[in-house]
């Protein structure tokens, strides 16, 4: 019989915008605030945490996880681990968490990812590396595939996918004006202020998200230019921003619970991973979910909600495509389009977006996904507890 995974509860920073509000925080102490925030209020005991697991895609290198729990004064026998997995670290993270507390290996694990694209380093190949193009040339991203099958940027995979699916520029503008009422709604009716801690410097309070649009329109989508010529679809407007931001959640083993006397929000029931073709990476949400709605002998519709993150509308319009499921129930306090999209934090956003979903409409049953650089996918299942 498998040990019951417990999800505890979750906190988020503010979103901000590359250079914005959050460009002078390291990201380790995003997440060190975090962590802070979340052993405050949850009351936990800082020596039972047994291990962060942390997702981070652009930072300097070195295990991000171990430099952030010390940066949070956790004992020196915490374990930290690093993942990259890139836009789906967080999510991978939060799944080998549930494996590991599932395994008897661990009770309790905060997991979850962080992001600064502000201080985001320079990267730059050896000499030596056929791809070396000069000393002041540097790399924005890693190489995700062999240029023999193809590695195209993310802006040319959505722009395939596009094609692929026969999905228009006026449905993704569509999509993305959607997102964005839905997260200016949700700021408004304060729907996501339990989840989102607020930080105080020396000159300000930083509370909101960044990115939400206060007035958008459909007009201004369809004036934006698409990036990669007059024939493109995908633009800035369909298109989500970079962002830093960090997010993350308790997960905990049925001993721990009882033991600590914790108050769970939901279980966690399993998480799966997929790839496919690179060219096609947006498709890689499919594919995960696909593979791990026939693990438990699943139907898509039953998932009350499901979250999907935002990088490209495209991708999520791709998803409801295939699987006919109703937009209604997907996103419903907006996605990365409107919010923004801290790499390696997002598929902690969308998982903690996905609990409120949840708890807000008294609901059972979620899933939370995303398709990933290289042709990959990730994704998870939760249940909330009664």
């Amino acid at each position: 019989m498998k040990k019951k995974v417990y999800i505890i509860g979750g906190l988020r920073t503010p979103i901000g915008k590359t250079n914005g509000c959050l460009k002078d925080f390291l990201p380790e102490k995003l997440a060190a605030f975090i962590i802070k925030s979340l052993i405050h209020k949850y009351k936990l005991q800082r020596d039972s945490i047994e291990e962060i697991i942390l997702g981070n895609a652009i930072g300097p290198g070195g295990n991000i996880a171990r430099l952030s729990l010390l940066e949070a004064d956790l004992p020196f026998n915490t374990v930290g681990t690093t993942i990259d997995f890139q836009c789906g670290s967080s999510l991978k993270a939060i799944n080998l968490a549930g494996n590991l507390i599932r395994s008897g290996q661990r009770n309790i694990v905060l997991a979850g990812g962080v992001e600064s694209t502000s201080l985001a380093p320079n990267k730059q190949y050896n000499p030596r590396d056929s791809r070396y193009k000069g000393k002041d040339v540097f790399f924005k991203r890693a190489q995700f595939s062999p240029c023999s099958i193809g590695d195209p940027d993310m802006i040319e995979g959505a722009e395939n996918t596009a094609k692929y699916c026969n999905i228009t520029r006026k449905a993704m503008d569509t999509w993305a004006l959607q997102s964005h009422i839905r997260a200016l709604e949700a700021r408004n009716e304060n729907k996501l202020e339990d989840i989102i801690c607020s930080i105080q410097t020396d000159e300000k309070i930083i509370k909101d998200d960044e990115n939400i649009r206060r007035n958008p329109s459909l007009k201004l989508m369809e004036r934006t230019v698409p990036i990669l010529g007059v024939h493109g679809t995908i633009t800035a407007g369909n298109a989500c921003s970079t962002n830093d931001g960090s997010a993350l959640i308790i997960m905990a083993s049925e001993e721990a619970v009882q033991k600590y006397n914790l108050h769970p929000e939901a279980l966690w029931i399993d998480g799966e991973s997929s790839g496919v073709d690179p060219n096609l990476f947006p498709l890689g949400a499919i594919a995960a979910s696909k593979k791990l709605l026939k693990l438990y002998d699943f139907n898509i519709d039953d998932m009350d909600f499901i979250e999907i993150n935002e990088a490209f509308a495209v991708k999520v319009l791709a998803f409801l495509k295939y699987f006919n499921y109703p937009e209604h129930r997907v996103n419903i306090f907006g996605g990365a389009l409107a919010y923004g999209h801290p790499y390696g934090a997002s598929g902690g956003i969308i998982m903690i977006h996905l609990l409120e979903a949840l708890k807000y409409n008294n609901k059972k049953r979620g899933m939370a996904t995303l398709g990933v650089a290289g042709g990959l996918g990730e994704s998870a299942i939760i249940e909330r507890c009664d």
